[in-house]
C-alpha cells in the first residue's frame, strides 16, 4: 500500500483496473486501520468521517470516487505496519478534517437542506436526517465550554473519534476513556457516554437505499454504448 502504483486512482471508475484497484486497497485498509468490521470511507461524500462495512466503501469508491488529493492513504493505514498503530505522523490531518465544520455538514447533508422553509411549524415536518442536519449544525456552532476558541461540541467529539482510530483503541477502552473524561470535567457531562453512541451520531445519512455498485458499473457500460451508436449512426 505504502509505495505501489495508485495511477489506477485516475481511470474511469467502472474500468476492471479500477475495480481491481479498490479491491486492494480495501484488503489492505481493513487488514491495517479496522475497527471491528468497518474502516473510514475514502469517497468524496464521506471524506474520511464516516465509518462503513467493506460492501458500502466499495460502492462508495465506485460511485463517488476517492476524495480529491488524497494521495497517501493515512486514515485507511498507509505507512503502518500494524493494524493496531495507525497515527499520523503530526496533527495536521486531525486538524484538516475538523476545521470546517459547517462545510462538511452541508456536504453530508445537502439533499435534505431543501427541505427548510420560513413558515412556522417546519421542524415538525422535517425529515429525520434534517433534524439531525439541524442539531448537529447548532452542536457544531457551541463552544465546548465557555470560552473555548480552539473546539466545538463536535469538532471535539470528531477529534476524540479520529485519535482512537489513529492509535488503535478498543472500544472498551474508549468507552472508559469517555467516562474519565465526564468524570474530570463538568463539560464533558453532556457527552454521549459510549464509543457505539458517538458512532452513531456520525453515521452517514446517504447510505439507505444505495445502489450496487455492479449495477452502476452496468449503467455507465449501457451509457457509453449508447453514446457510442449515437455517434456511429
Amino acid at each position: 500500500m505504502d509505495n505501489g502504483d495508485k495511477s489506477w486512482m485516475n481511470l474511469l471508475r467502472w474500468t476492471d483496473e479500477y475495480i481491481r484497484g479498490v479491491n486492494d486497497f480495501l484488503d489492505k485498509a481493513f487488514e491495517r486501520a479496522a475497527q471491528g468490521n468497518e474502516i473510514l470511507c475514502p469517497c468524496k461524500k464521506c471524506m474520511n468521517r464516516y465509518w462503513h462495512y467493506r460492501n458500502v466503501v466499495e460502492d462508495h469508491l465506485v460511485f463517488h470516487g476517492f476524495v480529491d488529493g488524497y494521495a497517501k492513504w493515512v486514515f485507511n493505514g498507509e505507512g503502518f505496519s500494524s493494524r493496531n498503530t495507525p497515527h499520523p505522523s503530526n496533527g495536521d490531518e486531525c486538524s484538516t478534517i475538523c476545521g470546517d465544520i459547517d462545510g462538511l455538514l452541508h456536504d453530508t447533508f445537502r439533499n435534505i437542506e431543501g427541505q427548510v422553509g420560513d413558515e412556522k411549524g417546519v421542524g415538525e415536518r422535517l425529515s429525520e436526517d434534517a433534524k439531525k442536519f439541524f442539531k448537529l449544525l447548532e452542536e457544531g456552532k457551541q463552544e465546548l465550554y465557555p470560552g473555548c476558541k480552539n473546539f466545538s461540541k463536535l469538532s471535539f467529539t470528531i477529534r476524540l473519534y479520529l485519535l482512537k482510530s489513529f492509535h488503535g483503541l478498543s472500544n472498551v477502552a474508549f468507552s472508559d476513556l469517555l467516562e474519565l473524561i465526564k468524570e474530570a470535567f463538568p463539560f464533558a457531562q453532556k457527552m454521549s457516554k459510549t464509543n457505539t453512541e458517538n458512532r452513531n451520531r456520525l453515521k452517514c445519512p446517504h447510505t439507505a437505499g444505495r445502489t450496487p455498485f455492479s449495477l452502476i458499473r452496468e449503467e455507465k457500460k449501457k451509457e457509453i454504448s449508447d453514446t457510442l451508436d449515437t455517434l456511429s449512426s
